[in-house]
């Protein structure tokens, strides 16, 4: 009996341990991958900097780039405006017309010559408010941080660049706590952008509506690997353009009306 005793006395404890070291093993297995996680996202995390203090320009990006992304698409759809006036109706959008004429036989005048620096000018209006929000409420996580913080007028502006969309705020600030103080004269927020392209092409091809009465879509896509063009024309003779990066689904839309023919003649 006590030898039977014995043999049941040790698989028990055998299976007590096995039960235990699995157990062990699961918790470490679980802190390996928590510590992983930290290390691999604790440097992203949102207004934290690598040494754990409040990064500004983290903060701002997070707070105004979702406003930014949304209010570009919105202008970039309606040929950088947010009420435009001169429309095509087409598909229930009122789609502006950067290139316009109502007489046939001849070639459309260019409604708005500077397209970029206006899609700049409506961008700024739109982005306006939200910044100024951004920026109080920088000074305010300051603050429930123990800071005391001093904070100038607060102005902004949009401007669209070679692979990025730039708000340059012009806030001065300064910030102080335990004797340490740091200022700051304003703040870039840069969001990745290919619009700078699609603009740009855009007044290329209104260049040639004015001039020529239509363009050549196929070679703007030869040059621009990742470009395309949908060039839909109406039965009234006006053309809806819309230009797309394929690699970030951007887009530029608009419309023209130009050399148009009258019902029963073609070209």
């Amino acid at each position: 009996m006590r030898r039977k005793n014995y043999k049941h006395d040790m698989t028990a404890f055998f299976m007590r341990n096995e039960k235990g070291q699995i157990a062990i093993f699961v918790i470490i297995a679980v802190v390996i991958v928590a510590l992983l996680l930290i290390f691999l996202f604790y440097p992203k995390l949102p207004f934290i900097s690598k040494t754990g203090e409040l990064s500004p320009i983290s903060y701002l990006k997070s707070c105004i780039e979702p406003d930014l992304k949304k209010n570009v698409e919105t202008l970039s759809n309606n040929a950088g405006y947010s009420n435009p006036e001169g429309v095509l109706e087409y598909q229930g959008d009122k789609i502006k017309y950067l290139c316009y004429t109502a007489e046939y036989y001849k070639t459309c005048v260019v409604q708005q010559p500077l397209i970029k620096e206006h899609f700049e000018q409506e961008l700024n209006v739109l982005m306006k408010e939200k910044t100024q929000t951004c920026v109080q409420n920088l000074k305010t996580e300051y603050e429930k941080r123990g800071y005391e913080v001093s904070l100038g007028k607060i102005d902004s502006r949009a401007s669209i660049n070679p692979g990025n969309i730039l708000i340059a705020i012009n806030s001065p600030m300064s910030v102080k706590k335990s004797g340490s103080s740091q200022s700051f004269s304003g703040f870039n927020v840069e969001m990745k952008s290919e619009m700078y392209d699609l603009v740009m092409i855009g007044v290329s091809v209104i260049d040639f509506e004015s001039s020529a009465g239509d363009s050549e879509t196929t070679l703007y896509m030869q040059y621009y690997p990742s470009l395309k063009i949908e060039k839909t024309r109406l039965g009234e003779g006006s053309k809806v353009y819309r230009l797309t990066n394929v690699e970030t689904n951007e887009s530029f839309r608009f419309a023209s009306r130009s050399l148009v023919w009258p019902p029963g003649y073609g070209i």
